[in-house]
């Protein structure tokens, strides 16, 4: 397929592209500014925001990855006009030019975001978050995505443009090895495996033109273990995963900044429905900086290619 990946100069266009070559398909590319990432394809200039510009960049591709979005690291940073602008009627825009040109498959980059007040547990339990759980988000950009999903159910009822909604985890460049490793049982995702979700929903056939899928590493937690990892957090993870906890005091790790969260994210319906198999967890960075491995996050350090 020729796929059009919009805000292809983020984070997920530096593992999305080669992935998408390796696999036969031929990506094009659109950002608002130059993509100087060095990444191979055909290139557009161009902004969701502009009408004119999504009608270009749609035209004879097969499939578009809607990447360009505003996120949460921008709260507080840009305006409740500046996420509706972009995200809303930026996503209203890349459905109007699929709609119009017959494009019939659309995956769309969303948020773990868009559940909010669901997926904050009170204070004295952890939470456990499933596709099943209402979205109630508790931001403008979670609302914003919670509306770019609504678009996409509505497009794909409507007007037949099959839509993936992937409700992404935390994939933003960290600054070293052990933060990226530890966020990865809280809901955090490894880039390339965002870039592995997103192939397999070019081609996933949901029941009934839109599907959504929590996207984040996977975990070994169910919610039989939320009152443990309440009550003793250290204790179940040295069940779970042997050796951490020397791990840890050898790389003189402080766990109390860096186990947080208390929500357990589970990415079961993706692994059954569409396949996906998170290369890259909490047990793989343990074996990878027990063996001094850097190579296993090879973008620490980098920045965030982010608007």
């Amino acid at each position: 397929m020729k796929v059009l990946i919009t805000g292809a100069g983020g984070n997920l266009g530096r593992a999305l592209v080669p992935l998408l070559i390796e696999q036969g398909h031929t990506p094009r590319l659109m950002d608002s500014r130059p993509v100087d990432l060095d990444l191979p394809g055909e290139f557009i200039l161009g902004d969701v925001r502009n009408p004119q510009d999504m009608q270009r960049a749609v035209e004879g591709v097969d499939a578009i990855v809607h990447a360009a979005a505003l996120h949460g690291i921008h709260v507080g940073k840009w305006t409740p006009q500046d996420f509706w602008a972009i995200n809303v009627t930026g996503t209203f825009n890349v459905f109007e030019a699929a709609r119009e040109h017959g494009i019939k498959r659309l995956v769309l980059c969303s948020t773990m975001g868009v559940y909010g007040q669901s997926a904050t547990p009170p204070p004295d339990a952890w939470g456990v978050v499933t596709e099943d759980l209402p979205l109630l988000p508790g931001d403008v950009y979670g609302l914003s995505k919670r509306l770019c999903e609504e678009m996409g159910q509505y497009y794909s009822r409507r007007w037949g443009v099959t839509t993936v909604a992937l409700r992404l985890g935390m994939f933003v460049p960290e600054g070293s090895l052990e933060r990226y490793g530890f966020r990865l049982l809280f809901g955090g995702v490894d880039d390339r495996d965002v870039a592995q979700a997103v192939l397999r929903s070019l081609t996933y056939q949901p029941e009934g033109g839109f599907d959504a899928f929590n996207i984040m590493a996977a975990v070994p937690f169910t919610a039989t273990d939320a009152p443990a990892l309440q009550q003793d957090t250290a204790g179940v993870l040295a069940r779970y995963y042997p050796g951490v906890l020397e791990l840890a005091a050898q790389h003189y790790l402080d766990l109390s900044k860096l186990i947080w969260g208390r929500t357990i994210w589970s990415v079961a319906k993706a692994q059954r429905l569409l396949g996906y198999n998170p290369h890259y967890n909490f047990g793989g960075f343990l074996r990878a900086l027990a063996s001094g491995d850097t190579t296993y996050y090879p973008f620490v350090g980098l920045p965030w290619w982010g608007v």
